[in-house]
């Protein structure tokens, strides 16, 4: 444990024991170290490739919920360790697996990917270790579920309803929409459920631009988006792709002819990167928002004192998924993946975003999904001031509906 905490450094050590004083803590911990076995906890996640920079906050989300927790689970205490995905699935399985072989780790959390964690679904089944995830694809805990994997964030299909619906409740008469789609299983997962949302509120789709992970250049792509005259341009895209497909249609005017909509944002560290004045007037969909309601402020306390800025939805994911496997641990009375699991199912717990519950059937955490709009630079209160909340709302997978069979 401590030649983890070591990497952190001085002054992130001394701002995460600041941010102690108030944190909240699930469970009932024991008070001290243990001399039992540590319990090893894995972050899986890319600090490198087309997602690296999720990484750092992905990182520190991990590391805040391990100090939280310093005095240990049933007289064990905790260790984490980090591997690197490369946001590429075959390297993901094979570094799962080997830390899974030789460093003990039966509960691992994390990833950017939806490729990614699709594929290491079936290494948590084979395993029998807990896997947690934030990633987007309905298949997560949909046909490809299993008894080991849980997810935090909400599927596709809700954040697409959380999103569409508000919007259209805003916006009846915008009936023609053209959509921006990343070439793999996340933007798929996405546009199928945008199809659905048209066909049942009679929206016509007037075009789709297909682009590879990792784009650089924007441009035709948003001109494409431009000459189809749409009254609603929607970026089914994410983290460097979406940035710069925001960018790039501020650049060329598309705001003055289409609203754009940014379907699943990555929160406070993509408004960051794309700035205050392209991003003014778009409408934005995320997970978490710090400054959304009274309970995503107070989640966000303890991660701001210990590291200077507002948790974003990418540490508030990371750091929720290690506070569940450790409360689950606790719940369970064992370190056993299986009784673990078995523990979390119909769990309800107070989340970065308010009452939350972990779903029996498909292990899918219920919680809303926000519905933002970029602000004026003029108006913002302080730096991290970028957004003002229109909706909030929850739309799950009916169970009826899914294709979970675990």
């Amino acid at each position: 444990m401590n030649r983890q905490l070591s990497a952190l450094g001085r002054r992130d050590l001394l701002k995460l024991g600041l941010a102690l004083a108030g944190a909240p803590v699930f469970a009932r911990l024991p008070r001290a170290w243990a001399a039992g076995e540590p319990i090893t906890l894995l972050g899986i996640f890319p600090s490198s490739g087309a997602y690296a920079e999720f990484g750092r906050d992905t990182n520190r989300g991990f590391r805040l919920a391990i100090e939280q927790a310093r005095a240990g689970v049933l007289d064990r205490p905790l260790r984490y360790i980090s591997r690197d995905s490369e946001t590429k699935p075959g390297v993901a399985v094979q570094r799962v697996g080997d830390a899974i072989e030789h460093d003990g780790a039966r509960f691992f959390a994390g990833c950017a990917s939806s490729a990614v964690a699709l594929a290491l679904e079936p290494i948590a089944k084979e395993k029998k270790s807990l896997f947690f995830t934030s990633v987007g694809a309905d298949e997560v805990t949909g046909k490809d579920c299993n008894r080991f994997t849980f997810r935090w964030s909400v599927p596709t299909y809700a954040a697409v309803r959380s999103t569409m619906y508000p919007f259209i409740e805003r916006f009846p008469a915008a009936r023609r929409w053209y959509t921006i789609t990343p070439a793999y299983v996340f933007g798929t997962s996405l546009l199928n459920n945008v199809r659905q949302v048209a066909r049942e509120k009679g929206i016509e789709l007037v075009g789709n631009a297909v682009h590879p992970l990792g784009t650089t250049d924007f441009s035709s792509y948003i001109t494409r988006a431009i000459e189809a005259r749409p009254d609603v341009v929607a970026l089914l895209n994410f983290g460097g792709d979406a940035i710069r497909s925001v960018k790039t249609a501020a650049e060329y005017g598309l705001k003055k002819h289409s609203k754009l909509l940014y379907v699943w944002s990555g929160g406070l560290s993509d408004y960051k990167a794309i700035g205050a004045e392209a991003l003014e007037g778009v409408y934005v969909g995320c997970q978490y928002w710090h400054d959304a309601t009274p309970a995503t402020r107070a989640a966000s306390k303890p991660y701001q004192a210990a590291y200077g800025e507002p948790m974003g939805y990418v540490g508030g994911s990371a750091w929720i998924e290690f506070r569940l496997i450790i409360d689950g641990i606790a719940k369970a009375g064992s370190a056993d993946p299986a009784r673990v699991a078995q523990a979390l199912e119909g769990f309800q717990y107070v989340g970065p975003t308010g009452p939350e519950v972990i779903r029996a059937f498909d292990h899918q955490v219920l919680k809303p999904y926000y519905l933002l709009l970029g602000k004026k630079r003029a108006a913002m209160r302080d730096q991290w001031d970028y957004v003002d909340t229109l909706a909030v709302s929850s739309y799950p997978v009916p169970e009826k509906e899914s294709l979970c069979r675990m």
